[in-house]
């Protein structure tokens, strides 16, 4: 072969390589789910397409959601009706409205309602994705719930005012941030029995744990605080304060958090903040701050790469998208209803 055919050859196979192999930089298509508490349904939109925004009716103050290890089901807190006055003969019966919701993620239909008593707060779900766990912020209960069945298998009575949870990778702990009672409790999540209460500062309502499994993150309401406790010991660790917030009237409070897919980084929103502050847990100290994310951010969920992050804006009525390398608001899809809850598909 001709030194000249031998470099064609050579540039065609080189062109052909890069003509057929995966881009690195490529990002995955996801799609994210919100849930709009006064609107009664949840929206799904594409990121890459933020002006397409579809609407799936779910119930009264759709609240917390949880995806499926399979992502082919979501599942969805609904809080039923706010408490009203009664009137004469008008009168609904207790928790009408009320339950879990099963949303099928493919066909975008509700499945299954499954009735609770009223105001369930946060949904976490066995690793087989057989049995639901629902926190119950007004009854004061941990349910759970067989998925296929359709039932309530048993009620564990759990501090005051219990929200987020969080199942150990394991599967031998349920944790249970209980609000009111200013702990983390640990439950058998097969038993609902209680294993543990942990000190959890003021008002903790999120509750994370590591991907590694070994450190569990309370995120406080009360205080600007982040506790830190042993997901394996089951016992407190430290505190992390979370300094540097804006002051503002109301003055912020820590919402909700999402972890960095390898653990090093935990984001927070702050409510009446407006705003998404990056903590390092390593260091024990707030690495950098988003402004001017929306009325007040709650929900907040992470991209699979890490890149993006994901903020359910309430009072503002939008979904923020935040470059997390840039540390700015790249983008804002209109989301009416009071944004409360978030998760991406991937």
């Amino acid at each position: 072969m001709r030194s000249s055919d031998s470099r064609f050859a050579a540039c065609f196979l080189a062109l052909a390589t890069c003509l057929t192999a995966p881009t690195a930089a490529r990002a995955k298509p996801v799609t994210v789910v919100v849930s709009a508490e006064t609107g009664g349904d949840l929206a799904v939109f594409d990121p890459a397409k933020p002006q397409a925004v579809e609407r799936i009716k779910v119930g009264p103050r759709p609240r917390g959601l949880k995806l499926s290890p399979d992502r082919k089901r979501l599942l969805v807190a609904v809080a039923g009706p706010p408490k009203t006055a009664p009137r004469p003969g008008a009168a609904a019966p207790a928790g009408a409205g009320a339950g879990l919701a099963i949303v099928d993620v493919a066909s975008r239909k509700v499945t299954k309602q499954i009735a609770t008593p009223p105001a369930p707060y946060g949904v976490e779900l066995s690793s087989d994705g057989k049995t639901a766990f629902v926190s119950n912020s007004e009854t004061n209960e941990i349910l759970l719930i067989d998925v296929t069945a359709g039932t309530i298998t048993k009620k564990t009575a759990v501090g005051r005012e219990p929200q987020g949870l969080a199942l150990r990778r394991d599967g031998k702990a349920l944790y249970v941030a209980t609000h009111a009672s200013d702990e983390v409790s640990a439950l058998d999540p097969k038993t609902g029995n209680l294993l543990m209460r942990i000190d959890a500062g003021s008002r903790p309502q999120t509750v994370l744990l590591a991907p590694r499994g070994d450190a569990g993150f309370a995120i406080d309401e009360g205080l600007p605080l982040v506790t830190m406790f042993d997901a394996k010991g089951n016992a407190f660790k430290h505190e992390i304060p979370v300094a540097g917030l804006p002051r503002t009237t109301p003055a912020p409070s820590l919402q909700a958090g999402v972890l960095s897919p390898d653990g090093k980084h935990l984001y927070l929103t702050t409510g009446a903040g407006r705003s998404v502050v990056f903590v390092d847990p390593a260091k024990k100290t707030v690495v950098g701050t988003v402004e001017g994310v929306g009325a007040f951010p709650r929900g907040i969920a992470i991209s699979p790469d890490g890149k993006k992050l994901y903020t359910a804006n309430g009072a503002s009525n939008d979904v923020a998208i935040i470059d997390v390398a840039a540390k700015k608001v790249e983008a804002r899809v209109t989301v009416p209803g009071a944004p409360w809850g978030i998760v991406v598909v991937p």
